[in-house]
């Protein structure tokens, strides 16, 4: 019997709702019940990212993988010098910049070999040209080391039929586009030779289906817990499951502080008004969400259990930096940085060498812009940065450097950011709004509940913690203990109160 953990893929740049999946992939085969990541889109770096979320080959499914015949399969760097795609004896590699070569011949430029991102001259993406220049295909390499998928296009550039291959170059499956007002778009999907046939289906969402269905007939009694509300539908069609189960990792109401009444999120209204009844259940990190949706979806049943936990509390070896602040997650318009950025002007006054640090993907890069724009109006370019996204080592030591982190945003799920920053001894200034952070905050204990957009008593509570040592080192001490209760133990055992995993079993 398997757990199946659905979503559609491992970006490049993952939120917390990747990030919680893979955790608790991680935290049932720890505790000896066997789950699976599975995703739907086609990804040549998923298993590179799947690596970055600490996730091992046989926690990690991806449906293209699984009809290609490329699961489980071991690594071997492709380099673009060595590869024998590149006949050396008749083409000329000229290597441009750290980021790509071209092929050449005669002084004609035949193709452009882009680099796999995060790698060092290793093959990610071939694009080839006619005489004139036009792209005419594209070859992407799979991040373990073969050629994986080719997509050809049309003169005019729009993309035609795109290919998949095995490790072994066989023709596994294939996506015919067909020119519908002016643009084309995927109208079949043929799957060649799997189980002694050949198979075709309208969308990539009917393949998935299919896929879904030939996991659950080999692994009968098997449950699915959907992690992509906007994949709820196909996880209501699927056939097979024992049980079936939506998580929610965030908030279900545009506006967060009207929980019963207000407006659903959009995404979330073909699960509740559509395929509610295809589930067993949906799931919520925190006691406050299931009684609020179980007041207004009384017919539902609703679960609570963690999305998340604490591997290990991390004390920082290095030196810290002096009145260093830290917005730690996504720059979106529902996290609200500008309010962190109004609150800093004002800790700024105060401590003139206080400085903050924002780390996380922004949703858009005019949204970066309008940040940096309202940090240059305020003059304070030089005490504000910006820090790449970043995992694992590269993530500890930004949350190590740190002495407070901060938090802005209109609603949380959990807010799996807060307390992985606590994990580091991070006192914790949040704005007390539904969900998470109330559930674990505790106000002279491990940081600060701020009344909601009141971005004044946020900066006079980072200023209160930054200008006594002593406070400081009381909420640095309660952070980590309060990490510290959300271990692997811990939220395996309210998984287990739940009654799922019985009920699966």
């Amino acid at each position: 019997m398997m757990f199946y953990f659905t979503s559609e893929n491992i970006f490049s740049f993952n939120s917390g709702t990747e990030f919680s999946q893979a955790k608790r992939t991680r935290l049932f085969n720890l505790h000896g019940q066997k789950a699976v990541y599975v995703t739907r889109n086609y990804n040549n770096n998923l298993h590179q990212g799947a690596k970055q979320l600490a996730l091992t080959d046989d926690e990690v499914l991806n449906m293209y993988d699984y009809f290609q015949k490329a699961v489980h399969l071991p690594r071997k760097k492709m380099n673009v010098r060595f590869t024998s795609v590149i006949p050396k004896r008749d083409y000329q590699l000229q290597g441009v910049d750290p980021n790509y070569s071209l092929i050449k011949y005669q002084g004609r430029t035949l193709a452009r070999v882009n680099i796999a991102p995060l790698s060092v001259g290793l093959v990610g993406n071939i694009d080839y040209y006619d005489s004139f220049g036009n792209t005419t295909a594209t070859d992407y390499w799979d991040w373990r080391g073969f050629k994986s998928s080719t997509q050809y296009y049309h003169p005019d550039g729009q993309p035609s039929v795109q290919r998949f291959y095995s490790p072994m170059g066989d023709l596994m499956l294939e996506i015919i586009r067909m020119n519908i007002s002016g643009k084309l778009f995927p109208t079949m999907y043929k799957l060649f030779n799997y189980r002694g046939r050949n198979w075709r289906f309208d969308s990539e969402n009917d393949l998935f289906v299919f896929f879904m269905n030939e996991l659950l007939a080999q692994q009968p009694g098997s449950t699915i817990i959907n992690d992509r509300p906007n994949m709820a539908e196909l996880i209501a069609r699927t056939s097979g499951a024992a049980k079936k189960f939506q998580y929610l990792h965030d908030v279900h109401t545009v506006d967060a502080s009207n929980p019963i009444h207000g407006k659903l999120m959009p995404v979330l209204e073909p699960l509740f008004k559509t395929y509610a009844a295809a589930f067993d259940g949906v799931i919520l990190p925190t006691i406050d969400q299931k009684r609020d949706l179980s007041r207004r979806f009384p017919k539902i049943t609703f679960y609570q259990a963690l999305d998340t936990f604490i591997g290990q509390t991390q004390k920082s070896v290095s030196p810290k930096i002096l009145h260093r602040v830290l917005y730690f997650g996504r720059l979106s318009e529902e996290k609200r940085p500008e309010q962190a950025i109004r609150a800093f002007s004002i800790v700024k006054d105060a401590i003139p060498d206080a400085t903050l640090e924002f780390c996380g993907y922004p949703s858009s890069a005019e949204f970066l812009a309008k940040l940096k724009k309202q940090i240059r109006d305020a003059d304070l370019e030089n005490s504000i940065l910006f820090h790449d996204y970043v995992t694992g080592q590269a993530r500890d030591q930004v949350l190590n450097r740190a002495e407070i982190v901060l938090q802005s945003s209109t609603g949380e799920g959990f807010s799996m950011s807060v307390l992985e920053a606590m994990s580091h001894g991070l006192p914790a200034v949040v704005y007390d709004v539904n969900y998470g952070p109330r559930t674990f905050i505790r106000n002279g204990q491990n940081g600060y509940l701020i009344k909601n957009g009141n971005f004044a008593e946020l900066a006079e509570s980072v200023i209160k913690i930054l200008k006594d040592p002593a406070v400081w080192k009381t909420l640095s001490i309660g952070a980590y203990q309060t990490a510290q209760a959300f271990n692997s133990e811990q939220v395996w055992q309210l998984w287990q109160n739940t009654g799922i995993i019985k009920e699966a079993r």
